[in-house]
C-alpha cells in the first residue's frame, strides 16, 4: 500500500493542477462578464443631483475661484465665466451600458455620447464643432474614469460609488492656459 500510494499520488496531484489550470483558463471570460454586470449594476440607470442645483453651482463656482487664483491677475476676470460657462451642474446624468461592451452618457437632456469600453472615439464634436475624443474605461478599484478631450483641455470624470444608490462623480478639467487644473465632486442618486 505504501508504495502503490506514493506512485498514485503524483498522478492524483498532476490530474488536480490541470483541473485547476483548466479553471484558470476557462474562468477569466466568465470574470469579466461577472464583472461587466457588477459594474453595470452599480453605474447604470438615472442619476440626479442628491441637493439643490444652487449648492452643486457653489461647489462648481468654489472650484473656479481656486483654479482662476492661479492664473494671473490680468486674466481671472477673463477666465472666471468662460469656466462657469464650460462647466454646467448636470441634474441628471444617465449611464446605459449595452451587451457589446458599450457605455452611453447623457448630461441632461443636453449631449449625449457612446464608446466601446476602454477604447478612445474621435468621432464627436463639441457644441463649437471642435473635434473630441472621449474614452470610457474603468480603473483598477472599479471606478468609472470618462475623458473628453479637446485641442483646448481635457474633463475627466470618475464615478465612485459611494452606498447603495449614491455615486460620487469627481471632475477636474485642466487647459493649456491653466496653471493648475479645476477640480470638483458632486454627489448624485439613483
Amino acid at each position: 500500500m505504501g508504495s502503490r500510494g506514493r506512485s498514485g499520488a503524483p498522478w492524483a496531484l498532476a490530474a488536480a493542477v490541470a483541473a485547476l489550470a483548466a479553471l484558470a483558463w476557462a474562468a477569466p471570460g466568465r470574470t469579466q462578464a461577472r464583472s461587466w454586470e457588477d459594474r453595470r449594476e452599480r453605474f447604470e440607470g438615472t442619476w440626479r443631483l442628491a441637493y439643490a442645483p444652487s449648492r452643486g453651482q457653489r461647489i462648481v463656482d468654489r472650484a473656479i475661484d481656486r483654479a482662476v487664483a492661479a492664473m494671473p491677475f490680468f486674466s481671472r476676470p477673463i477666465a472666471r465665466p468662460m469656466l462657469r460657462d464650460a462647466t454646467p451642474v448636470n441634474r441628471r446624468l444617465t449611464l446605459r451600458f449595452s451587451d457589446d461592451r458599450r457605455i452611453t452618457i447623457r448630461f441632461d437632456d443636453r449631449d449625449r455620447y457612446t464608446t466601446r469600453v476602454g477604447e478612445t472615439s474621435g468621432r464627436y464634436r463639441t457644441g463649437d464643432g471642435d473635434p473630441m475624443r472621449i474614452t470610457q474605461r474603468f480603473q483598477a478599484d472599479g471606478a468609472l474614469e470618462q475623458v473628453f478631450q479637446t485641442e483646448d483641455g481635457t474633463r475627466w470624470y470618475v464615478w465612485r460609488s459611494i452606498g447603495d444608490d449614491r455615486v460620487r462623480v469627481h471632475a477636474t478639467t485642466q487647459g493649456d492656459m491653466m496653471p493648475q487644473p479645476m477640480r470638483y465632486a458632486l454627489e448624485y442618486e439613483r
